[in-house]
C-alpha cells in the first residue's frame, strides 16, 4: 500500500469505513446454466418441498431422462452458503434457494393428456419449464432422486487449478481474486490456448483533505476456503482481508465464484457504509487489469464498452462527468461486453450492471495505454509491467451509502448462450392436467 499525503487530515475512522467496502465474487446450448430461484417455482405448496426429492427430467419418444439439477442454499440477501451440517440438503426448499440446470437439454413438450408411462420417480407435482420452445419438467419426488453424473469441473488444489472441458483457470498463490493465467479450448477441443495472464487489482481512494491511499494485490487477502462440488460445477467461498499499514481489517465476506462446464460466474456486490461523494474526489475507484497472449485478439469493434476519458481521473477536474451511453443501457441494467477470440474459439466476457450505479459512473472503462495513465496518476497501476497490458476502470467517488451489486460471466458465444446468461424460463405447474390415479 502507498500513500501520497494531502494539506489537512480527516478522521481516519470515516474513510476506513468508506475503503472497507465489500466486493463478493462468486464462477450450458447455453454456455450458461439456468438459474431459477425458489421464489420462481409454482409449486402447490413450497413449504412441502424438500432439497433432496426434487429432480430434473426431459423427455423424447424414448420416454423421461434425468438431467442435471443442483439446488444450493442462498441467504436472503443472494450469498451462497456453504453449512457444515450436511443436513441442509434434506430440508425445506426456501424461497432464495437456486436451482441451476443446463438448458441444452431442454427436449419435447410432455402432452399429460395423451398415452404415456407413469411420470418418473412418483412424482405429484410437475412444473413444466419452457425456453425458446423447448421443455423439461421439474418434480417433487416421492423419494431422494438426486442424479449422479460424472463432475464437469475438476479441482486441482495443489495448482490453483479448476478445469473443464472448456476452460482452465489458475488463480494467484497469494491471492485468490486474480488470476495467474486463463486458457479455453480451441474449437472441436483439440487443445488449449491461453488467452490472459497475471491479472491485478488496485483500489484508489483520493479522500478528501487527507491521504490518496491505493492498494494493490499485495494488500489484499483472499483465499478459497469453503468449497462445493455439484452436479453442474464447483462453488468456491472466499475470506477477504484488507491491509492497511500494519492492520489487517476483516472484511466479513464470503465472496462466490461458480466454475460451470461451460462458464465462469462472479456475482459481485460492493458495499458502502457512506456516501463516497461525500469523502471521496473523482479519480477514485477500482481497476482491473492483465496481459493479453500472443493468440488472442481482442475485437473492440464487437465489444460494448466506453474508452475512458482521462480528464476524469483530475481529482480538480470541472468538466461534465461521465454517463453511460444509452446504446448499452435499457430502464434498469447496462450490459458491456469484451468480445475477444483465441485463434478460431470466440469467448466473452460480461458485465451487467444496476442502471442506478451506472448512472454515477460506475461500469466499466476501458484503457488500452496503461502508461499514460500511470502517467496521468503519477503512480502505478499494479505489481506488473504496464507496456501492453488491458485495464478497465470503475469509478466509485460518486455513489451513495449502500450495496451495489453486478454480475459477471465469461462464456463462449459458439455454444448460443443469450446476450445477458439471464434465460427467460417460462414456470406453469401442471400437475392439475395429470390424470388422476383410479381408487
Amino acid at each position: 500500500m502507498s500513500i501520497r499525503p494531502k494539506t489537512r487530515a480527516l478522521q481516519i475512522h470515516s474513510f476506513l469505513k468508506l475503503l472497507v467496502f465489500s466486493h463478493c465474487f462468486s464462477a450450458t446450448v447455453a454456455a450458461c446454466p439456468g438459474l431459477l430461484l425458489g421464489q420462481h417455482l409454482p409449486f402447490n405448496d413450497r413449504k412441502l418441498i424438500t432439497r433432496d426429492h426434487l429432480a430434473l427430467y426431459n423427455r423424447d419418444t424414448n420416454g423421461w431422462h434425468p438431467m442435471p439439477l443442483e439446488v444450493d442454499p442462498l441467504d436472503p440477501e443472494g450469498n451462497l452458503m456453504f453449512p457444515k451440517d450436511t443436513k441442509w440438503a434434506k430440508e425445506g426448499l426456501t424461497p432464495s434457494d437456486r436451482l441451476s440446470f443446463p438448458i441444452d437439454r431442454f427436449a419435447q413438450r410432455f402432452d399429460p393428456k395423451a398415452p404415456h408411462p407413469d411420470l418418473p420417480c412418483g412424482a405429484k407435482d410437475v412444473i413444466e419449464l419452457t425456453y425458446q420452445g423447448r421443455y423439461a419438467y421439474l418434480l417433487d419426488c416421492e423419494q431422494d432422486k438426486q442424479i449422479l453424473e460424472p463432475r464437469p469441473v475438476s479441482y486441482d488444489v495443489s495448482k490453483r487449478t479448476v478445469r473443464t472441458n472448456d476452460y482452465l483457470y489458475r488463480y494467484t498463490e497469494s491471492n485468490h481474486l486474480v488470476f495467474e493465467s486463463i486458457q479455453v479450448a480451441s474449437r472441436g477441443g483439440k487443445g488449449m490456448i491461453s488467452v490472459a495472464k497475471d491479472s491485478d487489482l488496485m483500489i484508489i481512494g483520493d479522500v478528501k483533505n487527507f491521504f490518496t491511499l491505493y492498494f494493490d494485490s499485495s494488500d489484499i487477502d483472499a483465499e478459497i476456503i469453503h468449497k462445493r462440488q455439484g452436479t453442474m460445477g464447483l462453488m468456491g467461498g472466499m475470506e477477504f482481508f484488507l491491509r492497511i499499514l500494519a492492520f489487517r481489517i476483516d472484511m466479513e465476506l464470503l465472496p462466490e465464484v461458480n466454475f460451470f462446464e461451460d462458464s465462469l460466474f462472479m456475482p459481485m456486490s460492493m458495499t458502502l457504509p457512506v456516501n463516497a461523494k461525500k469523502y471521496l474526489r473523482r479519480g477514485s475507484g477500482i481497476y482491473y487489469s492483465w496481459a493479453p497472449e500472443k493468440d488472442v485478439v481482442w475485437d473492440w469493434n464487437a465489444s460494448r464498452l466506453e474508452d475512458l476519458d482521462f480528464a476524469q481521473l483530475d481529482p480538480d477536474g470541472k468538466g461534465p462527468l461521465t454517463k453511460p451511453s444509452s446504446r448499452f443501457c435499457e430502464s434498469r441494467f447496462c450490459l458491456y461486453t469484451i468480445v475477444g477470440k483465441a485463434k478460431d474459439r470466440p469467448f466473452v466476457m460480461n458485465f451487467k450492471i444496476a442502471r442506478k450505479a451506472a448512472d454515477l459512473g460506475f461500469f466499466p472503462q476501458l484503457i488500452l495505454d496503461v502508461p499514460a495513465v500511470e502517467k496521468k496518476l503519477g503512480h502505478k497501476l499494479g505489481r506488473y509491467s504496464p507496456e501492453g497490458r488491458i485495464a478497465i476502470y470503475f469509478e466509485t467517488a460518486r455513489l451513495p451509502k449502500g450495496t451495489h451489486t453486478w454480475d459477471f460471466w465469461i462464456y463462449f458465444p459458439d455454444k448460443n448462450a443469450d446476450e445477458q446468461c439471464t434465460f427467460r424460463i417460462k414456470r406453469e405447474n401442471i400437475s392439475h392436467l395429470l390424470p388422476r390415479p383410479k381408487p
